[in-house]
């Protein structure tokens, strides 16, 4: 293997199996040795500081599979079978159905989320750190428990733990845009312009009904290669009947806000279609620090991109519409076209 090859693959590990693969101690011995005789500082001084970066997650990953095997978990790949040999962190009945949840998983802006099991399902649990934030998921609750679109993933039910909220919600089969781009890298215009399809039909959709997301960035946005869906998550942060002049933000993100937008702006759809603007911009591999497009996307698509961050574009289904007729000229008909994992 290649320095490149080795450094994509640890990059893009999320347990040490991806790193060395199946095996006792003596085969991740062989696979690690291996890779040190590549990538070692020492033997390559002319990229010595990417190949100190190499080795650093290298040997994590190393003394991880050791770990591993020594509590009997390193060959096992089966995501649920790894979370039930964790001891519960929360378990509990509502309606006669059995939740529990092993293990935590990440913190948003406002919440705790944990991953659990539910028959079997996975699940995840979405609590607020503070009590005083109850509020927003209860109005997360309310909001997302009305609508009906595909790409928008609805709460199974509403608990209180210790006096905090929590939501319970089937977990995405899908990956959210940073661990998307770990497993894809950056994609091509013809895949883009699926998933833009997909967004825009959701903020048409949410803008229709007078909700503004205001919160939407790669954390938020998960990407289903398998069957072309995308789906909006996060809500506790959304603006309802954002028609009215009083309403305001929420929150202000780095990168996925405009620079028009703060605090004490008047809420517009623009907001959201800024944020997908950008979004778009990252996963076709552009510079989201200087708003710049890759030349090897056709002119026509990096123009609409360009259009979504214009501050006047306030419609979404319209812009839909646009999408369409564009991916259709520069791309043809075919509307499934696979994505591959890189290699």
């Amino acid at each position: 293997m290649s320095i490149k090859e080795i450094a994509d693959l640890v990059l893009n590990a999320n347990r040490a199996i991806d790193v060395f693969g199946e095996g006792d101690e003596n085969d991740i011995k062989k696979v690690y040795k291996k890779y040190v005789k590549v990538c070692h500082p020492d033997l390559n001084r002319d990229n010595s500081k990417m190949c100190e970066d190499i080795m650093s997650l290298l040997n994590k990953y190393y003394h991880e599979a050791l770990e591993e095997l020594k509590n009997g978990t390193y060959n096992i790949k089966n995501e649920k079978e790894l979370l039930k040999l964790n001891t519960p962190l929360f378990e509990f009945d509502i309606k006669n159905k059995h939740y529990t949840f092993y293990k935590y998983l990440k913190s948003d802006d406002v919440c705790d989320i944990y991953e659990g099991l539910l028959n079997d399902e996975l699940i995840t649990l979405k609590i607020v750190m503070d009590e005083s934030d109850n509020e927003l998921l209860e109005s997360e609750y309310d909001l997302v428990s009305d609508l009906e679109h595909y790409s928008i993933n609805k709460p199974i039910c509403k608990v209180k733990i210790n006096g905090r909220v929590g939501l319970i919600y089937n977990k995405p089969n899908a990956y959210n845009i940073i661990d998307f781009k770990k497993h894809y890298g950056c994609i091509s215009g013809s895949h883009l312009c699926w998933v833009l399809e997909r967004l825009l039909s959701i903020l048409g959709y949410l803008h229709s009904n007078k909700i503004v997301h205001g919160n939407i960035k790669e954390e938020n946005v998960y990407i289903d290669a398998d069957n072309h869906n995308v789906i909006l998550d996060d809500f506790a942060l959304a603006i309802k009947n954002a028609s009215d002049p009083n309403s305001k933000y929420k929150i202000i993100n780095d990168y996925f806000t405009p620079s028009y937008v703060d605090s004490s702006s008047r809420v517009i759809p623009n907001a959201d279609i800024y944020a997908v603007g950008i979004i778009a911009i990252d996963l076709l591999g552009g510079d989201i620090d200087r708003i710049a497009l890759p030349i090897s996307c056709d002119e026509r698509v990096r123009r609409f991109i360009r259009k979504l961050l214009d501050k006047n574009e306030n419609d979404a289904w319209k812009l839909w519409n646009e999408l369409i007729e564009i991916r259709n000229e520069v791309y043809g008909l075919e509307r499934f076209k696979k994505l591959n994992k890189r290699k």
